[in-house]
């Protein structure tokens, strides 16, 4: 729904060129047969065309669908529900919904009569999703998309039930808990990851960047986010205040969430949970940021791109350093950038930092969420069948 002006310029009986102002209102709306359609009108002054729009929208209100002759494509339910998801997600997690709504929904349930989706039509499109080659994040975040575009239109008094409600605690655990043991590297196996980034050309930013997430358990966009004055060395510690995320090219123009800010296809906003949090300076680092940010500004980026005040992109960092390769080489396949901060909290967890404490480095709200999150070493299982041996008095 929106009112805006408009200007038309006409020809008077005397030849003169006049111009007259409406406000014009225009709006979706959501009949009980069929799909929806827009109406608009014009109005001499603001305060009708919005008093038109509203009524417009009371109107709408408690009308059902046609479940019988529209199809999911045809329900104009997303036209419906993008005002309030963008309000409530951040930009990155409402790009990543909206992509998985018009590829994933749309390409598989679009032609579906609404009352042929069943809670089985989109469990047997999610398996054919993963079957085509999308991954499990890819998969939750086009069927929480769903979900919560038929919240809104159940709570708009459209459809009587949401097929789609993802109940995610037993599910989102159960897949966490088939990562928890690998894809982590020991203190040692990330310093010889670091040291080869090191002897690349212009590769010093590149490992230091790579150092901290993997021992301050940085998001990358905390890590790209990062400001000089964010660092204190009298306290020997990181106020992480703010992150950074590319979103795609359709939503270069789109309204942002408050709290947050474009730069060109990059949004700058608060950190995931929307609090800031203190990090430690892992010691071994203090000398090198320190000569990284001598003389600097506290407003400057610590990490910048070789064309100077730049942020790093997550891409540019696995371009130059060659990251898939070289993690591959060391017989880490598949280890991803998100993967250091899992290396960083199971290290933690390794060395004897308490729970809690590794709780609030990470940022996060609960205890469980941690032990999820940290996984043992690869190699855990076997020093623990070899501990157990020489508890038991065997040897080989």
């Amino acid at each position: 729904m929106s009112v805006k002006k408009r200007v038309y310029t006409y020809q008077g009986d005397d030849g003169e060129t006049r111009t007259r102002e409406v406000w014009r209102a225009r709006v979706w709306t959501y009949p009980p047969h069929g799909p929806r359609k827009e109406v608009e009108d014009e109005f001499e002054t603001w305060k009708e065309a919005k008093k038109w729009e509203g009524d417009q929208r009371t109107g709408a209100r408690g009308r059902t669908l046609d479940v019988e002759r529209t199809t999911l494509a045809d329900a104009g339910l997303w036209e419906r529900a993008e005002s309030r998801l963008r309000a409530r997600l951040a930009p990155k997690t409402f790009d990543h919904y909206r992509r998985g709504w018009e590829k994933r929904v749309i390409g598989s349930l679009g032609s579906l009569k609404l009352g042929q989706l069943t809670t089985g039509a989109i469990e047997h499109a999610a398996v054919e999703w993963a079957r085509a080659g999308a991954g499990p994040s890819t998969v939750r975040q086009a069927r929480l998309a769903l979900s919560a575009v038929l919240d809104v239109a159940v709570s708009d008094g459209l459809l009587p039930v949401n097929v789609a409600a993802v109940r995610t605690r037993g599910k989102r655990s159960g897949r966490r808990q088939k990562r928890k043991v690998g894809k982590t590297m020991r203190p040692e196996q990330l310093a010889e990851l670091v040291d080869g980034i090191r002897d690349l050309p212009a590769g010093e930013t590149y490992a230091l960047m790579v150092d901290l997430m993997g021992t301050a358990a940085l998001r990358y966009g905390e890590a790209a986010g990062l400001r000089v004055g964010d660092i204190d060395f009298g306290r020997g510690v990181i106020e992480l205040q703010r992150q950074v995320t590319e979103v795609s090219k359709e939503e270069l123009d789109a309204p942002l969430k408050e709290g947050y800010w474009r730069d060109g296809n990059l949004v700058w906003g608060p950190l995931k949970n929307g609090d800031d949090r203190t990090v430690p300076v892992p010691l071994h680092l203090v000398k090198s940021l320190r000569a990284l940010t001598v003389g600097r500004r506290a407003g400057e980026l610590v990490f910048r791109s070789e064309r100077g005040e730049k942020v790093v992109r997550r891409n540019t960092l696995a371009r130059k350093v060659g990251w898939s390769k070289r993690v591959a080489r060391m017989g880490f396949v598949g280890f991803r950038i998100h993967d250091l901060r899992a290396t960083a909290l199971t290290n933690l967890l390794e060395a004897g930092v308490k729970l809690h404490v590794v709780r609030d480095i990470a940022g996060h709200s609960d205890l469980r969420v941690t032990n999820l999150y940290t996984r043992p070493h690869d190699d855990a299982l076997s020093l623990a069948a070899a501990a157990l041996d020489t508890y038991a008095g065997r040897t080989r």
